[in-house]
């Protein structure tokens, strides 16, 4: 089995796994703490798509904020070409993109669901926020989430809510204080048991999507897609919502990393993959220079049709 040295974060000379598909969260794990991407991962990633492995970025962020990221990574012919057979899941996996932007994969939350998610008294005292296929909504600016985004440029716009009804909603979910939080989630489980999944991203982000829905789920059809199984897949992560997708590659003989700075709780649910740095390190890039260092990283897919 492929194991990380966590003090350098380079490769084991025991790995014998080729790999052909890079799978990365953003936020805690290949974003750094100010939510942006590092000179060296930026580096990194463009040497891991000269070798010809693919790259998946998976996260809660909306498609349009993840794509102008992915865009940063690289800017000569050759690399904007391998970037065309890499794929975007976003909202938690409530949408997939291939990276030339064709979508792949959507599930919407049920529209009689919207009326309790938007309006209903429960929420009053959290932030709250609605990812449709196209935009980013909110009844009341909240300036201090735009942190997240600086590099994307990626904006909200205020609506009122009341017209949502009919709308394509992928996702919605809640800012405010955690323990807060966990009580709402309790309620929405107890109201719309079955119809409704949950995650955190964030401690203080609760996030709300079509029962089923989670990065897992996505990435599975999308391997299947591509004909790859999760042995063929180095996957990295630090949130509750990479619990699935990590459970995925781990059990399936592929390779899950953990971040250092990964959520307590997520630790205690997978307590046997393997652990690296924080994202504070650019612990991601640093282990796939060892990946890359070893002749692990091998030749990506070729979408089916």
């Amino acid at each position: 089995m492929l194991r990380a040295n966590l003090g350098s974060g380079r490769c084991s000379p025991r790995m014998m796994a080729m790999y052909k598909l890079v799978v990365s969260d953003l936020d805690g794990t290949l974003l750094g703490p100010d939510h942006r991407l590092g000179d060296y991962t930026r580096g990194v990633l463009a040497r891991v798509h000269h070798a010809g492995a693919d790259l998946v970025l998976a996260s809660g962020r909306h498609f349009m904020d993840i794509r102008v990221l992915a865009g940063q990574l690289g800017g000569d012919a050759t690399l904007a070409a391998a970037r065309q057979r890499g794929a975007l899941v976003s909202c938690n996996g409530a949408a997939v993109n291939a990276a030339d932007g064709r979508l792949l994969q959507t599930t919407c939350i049920a529209p009689d669901a919207l009326g309790f998610l938007t309006r209903d008294p429960l929420f009053r005292q959290v932030q709250t926020n609605v990812f449709v296929t196209d935009a980013w909504l909110v009844e009341q600016a909240e300036p201090s989430l735009l942190r997240y985004h600086q590099d994307s440029g990626f904006r909200y716009r205020v609506v009122d809510f009341a017209r949502l009804d009919g709308a394509a909603v992928l996702k919605v979910f809640y800012y405010g204080e955690h323990a807060h939080l966990v009580d709402l989630e309790a309620a929405i489980r107890e109201r719309h048991d079955g119809r409704l999944g949950t995650t955190f991203s964030l401690p203080q982000t609760l996030e709300v999507m079509a029962a089923g829905v989670s990065k897992g789920a996505a990435l599975a059809r999308l391997l299947d897609d591509l004909g790859l199984t999760p042995a063929d897949v180095v996957c990295y992560g630090d949130g509750l919502n990479d619990l699935e997708m990590l459970a995925l590659i781990h059990d399936g003989g592929g390779l899950a990393l953990l971040m250092a700075n990964a959520d307590a709780r997520l630790h205690a649910a997978l307590p046997d993959p393997p652990r690296i740095g924080s994202h504070a390190e650019e612990a991601v890039a640093r282990h796939l220079e060892g990946l890359l260092a070893a002749g692990l990283l091998a030749d990506g897919p070729r979408r089916r049709g």
